[in-house]
């Protein structure tokens, strides 16, 4: 089942085989998202709300709710730049060595994979150009391929830092785009964040499958599915 995303903020449940063989037909390639599609964002939720903290609250000697409190304003500053995704970043700003607190064996375990990825990347990674862009830093990257080696489904693994921007401004697509020759006409974005498919789709990519629980404005580009198992039910 499929659900297409509708203006007036409302979603509509639909069964709709014709719309998706307009997403199928002619697709050459599939950008991936890393965090909330494939992984789920248990990690760097319980990471940035409550490891950060607690290591700022003892460093600093405050209580560990005034601790989450300057975290957020600290992190709000920079929220959706390119310096919220960097490590050495938040490193020097925060006097805490980031890498090694994303090591830390309470947080490592918390990286966990979807139920459905691992299938679903099995089953379409011999059909088409495989591509996972994530606005993580590479040293976050690694860490969680340390755990999950996700290369073997992938043509390339682009962290979008590396590119110098991020996936919420569109000179990243122009960016990608050309390095990886990229035909946008034949690619499908698979991502559950709505912005980033706007700004996707702005630049040029044909097609978007939403897997995020956000509101957004209708789009005849835009297939909403539950989860990444319904993913590969559009390309067979």
């Amino acid at each position: 089942m499929i659900f297409l995303v509708f203006s007036a903020c409302c979603t509509v449940t639909r069964d709709d085989d014709t719309l998706m063989h307009m997403i199928i037909k002619d697709t050459e390639c599939l950008l991936f998202d890393m965090d909330g599609v494939i992984l789920d964002n248990t990690y760097d939720n319980n990471f940035w709300q409550n490891q950060i903290p607690s290591v700022l609250a003892k460093k600093r000697n405050i209580s560990f709710g005034d601790a989450q409190r300057l975290a957020i304003q600290i992190f709000n500053y920079k929220k959706n730049s390119k310096d919220w995704y960097d490590l050495d970043y938040w490193s020097n700003m925060l006097d805490i060595d980031i890498e090694e607190e994303k090591k830390a064996k309470e947080s490592y375990e918390k990286i966990k994979l979807y139920t459905g990825s691992l299938p679903c990347l099995e089953k379409l990674k011999n059909k088409m150009k495989m591509i996972l862009i994530t606005n993580a830093h590479r040293k976050t990257l690694n860490i969680k391929l340390q755990k999950y080696d996700l290369s073997p489904y992938f043509d390339e693994m682009v962290c979008a830092h590396e590119l110098h921007y991020v996936k919420e401004d569109i000179q990243l697509w122009y960016m990608l785009k050309s390095r990886y020759k990229i035909d946008f006409t034949r690619t499908v974005l698979i991502e559950d964040t709505i912005k980033n498919i706007h700004v996707g789709l702005s630049a040029g990519i044909s097609k978007a499958i939403y897997l995020g629980n956000e509101k957004c404005n209708m789009s005849d580009k835009i297939i909403g599915m539950s989860s990444i198992d319904d993913v590969p039910s559009a390309f067979n």
